[in-house]
């Protein structure tokens, strides 16, 4: 009865060393050193082309202020609460931005369609400039993209759609803003998926490895979609949890049958 009661306890140690995981399995960029960041970044962000159902914000700056009111539809009737207001929330933004529509156009007060399907913001900010430059003098446009949102799924503590303020995006820059990844995460093939103009094209990243960084999928375009797998240690874990607690309730009992025949 000792021996079988010794030997529960023998497993069930090592059952618990062996569920133990490694936390070099959870460790970004293991070989990267110094001075190594340049070798493995790319040169920049690829550029992200307009599409069909984007929303843009485009405004006309002009020293005549009914000029400049045309192209904000809150301060068409003499108010507004200025920019946060109009663009601060994701209502305001669907209301007052100008949406790509299935031709590719946007409808724009006075100077009608123009077409933006298929131009970076740059260049779709001096189309716009040229055709306001046909109505205006001394008027200056600028436009932005509304919808460039980024959703991450899975493995992180706080999984959303999160939108993005600024030219670029990279993908630790991602998970920081969901505050990172849980330990129970896999981030050895982490999925980055993007739809293109010949359909959805998926990226898997090692975010152990620093090659990672010279992946098209490093700096995230709108709409793409990260997923973080969960390891296969949480499996491992449960059944090891599992068998552990039916092993000490089996320890248990062969204890109090010892101590009862004494």
């Amino acid at each position: 009865m000792k021996k079988l009661l010794l030997f529960a306890m023998i497993l069930m140690v090592s059952l618990n060393f062996i569920s133990c995981r490694s936390t070099r399995n959870m460790r970004y960029l293991q070989n990267l050193y110094d001075n190594d960041v340049k070798q493995g970044l790319p040169a920049k962000a690829p550029d992200y082309l307009i599409k069909t159902n984007d929303n843009l914000y485009v405004n006309l700056q002009s020293m005549n202020p009914e000029v400049s009111q045309l192209f904000s539809p809150t301060k068409s009737g003499g108010y507004s609460g200025g920019t946060q207001s109009d663009f601060g929330d994701f209502t305001s933004q669907y209301l007052n931005g100008y949406q790509v529509n299935q031709k590719g156009v946007i409808l724009l007060p006075v100077i009608g369609e123009v077409s933006v399907a298929g131009l970076t913001e740059e260049a779709a900010k001096d189309v716009i400039q040229k055709r306001v430059d046909e109505y205006y003098k001394d008027a200056i446009v600028k436009v932005k993209i509304l919808t460039y949102k980024i959703t991450i799924l899975g493995e992180v503590k706080t999984p959303g759609v999160y939108h993005n303020y600024n030219k670029s995006i990279t993908i630790l820059e991602a998970l920081g803003m969901a505050n990172g990844t849980t330990e129970f995460a896999s981030i050895r093939k982490v999925l980055v998926m993007r739809n293109t103009g010949n359909g959805n094209k998926s990226f898997r990243l090692n975010m152990t490895e620093k090659n990672m960084m010279a992946s098209e999928a490093f700096y995230l375009l709108p709409n793409d979609v990260v997923y973080i797998e969960p390891d296969k240690f949480i499996n491992q874990n449960l059944n090891t949890t599992i068998f552990s607690l039916t092993l000490a309730a089996i320890s248990t009992t062969i204890l109090i049958l010892s101590y009862i025949k004494k």
